[in-house]
């Protein structure tokens, strides 16, 4: 019987420290949100800069180009 009070006093605090948790917490501010937003923009336009975006997709068509000239995988 102890291990079962052991447990519901556990989980008493569990949820009482979780709610004190909920009330602290306020999210992000909107500054990190626009901080990412700019990060991502600025690595896209890098990728569309440096061309990098027309040599994968010349490698995805060799590649499948490969595939059906050879009639590659087996079935």
């Amino acid at each position: 019987m102890d291990q079962i009070q052991m447990a519901y006093a556990w989980l008493g605090a569990r949820c009482t420290l979780t709610k004190e948790r909920m009330k602290e917490d306020r999210g992000e501010g909107p500054v990190s949100y626009i901080a990412v937003i700019l990060l991502i923009a600025v690595i896209a336009g890098a990728f569309v800069n440096s061309g990098i975006g027309t040599d994968i997709v010349t490698f995805i068509k060799n590649a499948i180009q490969k595939v059906f000239n050879k009639g590659g995988g087996s079935a």
